[in-house]
């Protein structure tokens, strides 16, 4: 009878949290309503519409097909270039985005879709360089220690699981059927407006939670006494894993080594964190997420891009 009704427990617990802790919630919320408001609207909302516009005509699709020879080699499959190209545009939960439409549009199936999504929703190059590189760490041309990794080690791990993973289905071609652009346009207004709609709400969510594990790992006297390095270092990895961009703050104001910063970043960017994670279950609502090898499968990535950044900085 507990296991069954263990999420419900779970959940009055987190209320009568929220109800003792009224400023550590307001906190977290206005900082998640900030990120959202900043970071996430400006980009994802319009590359939303104009995804969703694109990939209901025929066109693009007919354009992959003279150069799907190339996606196919590098991923396994015709139409993984095009979550993998947005994602490095928009950055987190678009390639997840893209890949819900794609599976909408009866372009791939849903084994390919969860396949699509290990390697294909990944963090802007726009969010390495501006927000981590420049403003975190203080030197733009440290966006090659993060970005290089990352989106390399995307496509190897697209090579780790394209034997064994999937199996691609047979792509037919679509008949094509004439569309009226304004009926485009606004199920395309639509789809986005619920889209980031719930992208928002996993974003303030667990910036609460972020927020009570921060005054929580602040009170331990046995956590505070240990060394700086080692305490800055725990702290990072425990929220980066809960809330990427809240780690990757904590570990750049550190005061570990440089190299330390930069290894532990590409992990946590690439693994990209569970509240991500939940974004992009909040946007996958066509086909069954499978969660538990898109976990899997993002913590090999993270383990893939701190291992090329630590090849860079040997080498370099």
């Amino acid at each position: 009878m507990f296991k069954r009704n263990i999420i419900p427990i779970f959940i009055i617990l987190i209320i009568l949290a929220f109800l003792m802790q009224p400023k550590t919630v307001s906190e977290g919320a206005f900082i998640g309503l900030n990120i959202w408001v900043n970071n996430i609207i400006p980009y994802l909302f319009p590359m939303s519409i104009l995804s969703n516009i694109l990939l209901q005509y025929n066109f693009m699709y007919s354009l992959l097909e003279r150069f799907s020879f190339i996606s196919k080699i590098i991923f396994k499959s015709k139409f993984a270039f095009i979550p993998y190209f947005i994602s490095f545009i928009s950055g987190y939960p678009s390639g997840g985005l893209v890949t819900n439409i794609l599976f909408e549009n009866k372009r791939i199936s849903k084994r390919e879709a969860n396949y699509l999504l290990i390697f294909t929703n990944n963090c802007s190059f726009q969010f390495i360089a501006g927000a981590v590189a420049f403003s975190m760490l203080g030197n733009f041309n440290l966006y090659m220690y993060i970005a290089f990794p990352h989106f390399l080690g995307a496509i190897i791990l697209s090579f780790l699981y394209k034997n064994h993973e999937i199996v691609l289905p047979t792509n037919k071609k679509l008949d094509y059927k004439p569309i009226q652009f304004n009926e485009v346009f606004s199920s395309s207004i639509y789809k986005s407006v619920i889209s980031i709609l719930s992208v928002g709400g996993v974003i303030v969510i667990f910036s609460i939670f972020s927020q009570f594990l921060t005054n929580i790992l602040s009170s331990f006297e046995g956590f505070m006494s240990l060394g700086t390095n080692i305490r800055d270092l725990i702290f990072a990895i425990i929220v980066g894993i809960l809330e990427i961009t809240n780690g990757c703050s904590i570990i750049s104001s550190s005061i570990l080594p440089l190299e330390v910063k930069l290894i532990i970043i590409n992990f946590l960017i690439s693994f990209s964190g569970i509240s991500v994670t939940f974004q992009t279950i909040a946007i996958t609502s066509e086909f069954n997420f499978n969660i538990k090898k898109y976990l899997k499968g993002k913590f090999i990535f993270g383990i893939i891009s701190a291992f090329i950044c630590t090849l860079m900085l040997i080498i370099i």
